[in-house]
């Protein structure tokens, strides 16, 4: 996942900081990722503070946290419940002249706290600021004016950044594993989506600034000063000719006539599209439907296993022949590893909605195990713990010749093997 650009920060504080505005924080959880600001106004509400160094984020999430408390102690953790607890939100601003740097101030009538979270990947930190004494998440480092970027990548909408995130935790496993949640979720934003556009759409028809531009440009030619009434002051601009205001109102007014008739017509496309997405349901995949097949697509070697769902789970030969179909898996492939077993890992190749049981991935462990392992290695009965993640999450270890990987956000099943 990539770290917030400097756009995308700056939306989140426009958003989240009238949301916390007077509230109360009155509970902080902190874990070797960060930090969890419980703050209660009307709604419960925590602010995410992740503090990795190469992808630092900074989240909202209403009635629950997704961070979860360490056994262990954490010295800010600790100074912000002695120094913070029970202060209230008064801003939240971004520091834009030193990059993705965010100041917190909390404060009731006796005392205030200041936190100031630096979300550069590698200069990470957070630093907080009460009374006269102060503590720091690393040691700080000297800050310097951020670069220029050109041609900076389009933002992430806020939901996006949150799905992403909840991805690289694993947190939205579920949904990712059941096609129906997935399409309604889908379905859901698609329809906020259209309706949003549909609102905005209406507005356009409804307006008759085109009217304003039109009369402007009618009392400019026809007078032939800047002199304007006061209504039609706003659209005059002084620091161009008369000829260049005559001009531009009648330009813009012959734009936003255009945009309003074509808003007519899309507007009756808009409201079918709509009833047509309201209407509609989830409809499953016919099991054995079309997938491409990975051996012949990277001519690898190996062998392959059909499940009853119509996934079809792959066991290369050696350690190339595993990695040529690791390159050439979707992104939402299963990778399987039985932990322990050295190269006893297979792919799972399905449909991007497609539900993989338990069950499926128990018959895919044995199968592995048989194709890959010696039959001393295992026995009937034995316990085995078996990884499954995503291969968006799998990545090879450059220039190792053993075919090792590194991933995150996998889930862990623990099996008793049927057959040997």
């Amino acid at each position: 996942m990539k770290a917030l650009t400097q756009q995308e920060l700056e939306h989140f504080v426009s958003s989240v900081a009238p949301l916390l505005d007077g509230a109360q924080l009155q509970e902080i959880i902190a874990n070797d990722r960060g930090l969890a600001l419980g703050f209660q106004s009307r709604t419960r509400y925590w602010l995410v503070l992740d503090l990795v160094p190469n992808t630092p984020m900074m989240l909202l999430f209403e009635d629950h946290c997704p961070f979860k408390k360490s056994p262990k102690t954490k010295p800010v953790g600790l100074f912000l419940n002695s120094k913070a607890k029970n202060l209230y939100f008064t801003s939240m601003e971004v520091l834009g002249q030193w990059g993705r740097i965010v100041t917190i101030a909390l404060k009731n009538a006796e005392t205030e706290c200041e936190l100031e979270l630096r979300l550069i990947p590698k200069q990470v930190n957070l630093i907080v600021k009460s009374q006269g004494k102060q503590i720091a998440w690393e040691k700080p480092l000297d800050l310097s004016p951020p670069p220029a970027i050109e041609n900076p990548p389009p933002p992430r909408t806020l939901e996006q950044i949150e799905t992403e995130w909840l991805a690289e935790q694993g947190s939205v496993k579920k949904s990712s594993l059941d096609p129906v949640a997935q399409w309604e979720k889908q379905k859901s934003k698609d329809l906020e989506k259209k309706r949003k556009a549909l609102s905005e759409i209406q507005k356009q028809i409804e307006s008759d600034k085109y009217e304003t531009w039109y009369e402007l440009g009618n009392f400019l030619k026809s007078e032939g000063r800047l002199q304007v009434p006061e209504h039609l002051k706003e659209f005059v601009n002084s620091k161009e000719s008369l000829s260049w205001n005559i001009e531009n109102s009648f330009s813009k007014a012959k734009q936003l006539l255009a945009k309003k008739e074509g808003a007519k017509d899309r507007l009756d496309d808009l409201i079918k599209e709509i009833s047509q997405l309201e209407k509609a349901t989830y409809k499953e995949r016919p099991a054995g439907s079309q997938l491409v097949d990975l051996m012949k697509k990277t001519e690898a070697r190996g062998r392959k296993l059909h499940l009853e769902s119509g996934a079809v789970v792959y066991c290369g030969k050696s350690a190339a022949d595993n990695l040529a179909l690791l390159r050439q898996a979707k992104a939402w492939d299963f990778w399987l590893h039985l932990r322990d077993f050295p190269g006893a890992h297979a792919i799972i190749h399905r449909h991007r909605d497609q539900l993989i049981s338990d069950k499926e991935v128990q018959e895919a462990a044995e199968w592995v195990a048989k194709e890959s392992l010696a039959s001393k290695s295992l026995m009937v009965g034995q316990k085995v713990a078996v990884v499954i993640v995503e291969c968006r999450f799998v990545r090879p270890i450059k220039g190792d010749k053993l075919g090792r990987v590194t991933y995150h956000s996998e889930r862990s099943l623990s099996l008793t093997l049927r057959h040997a």
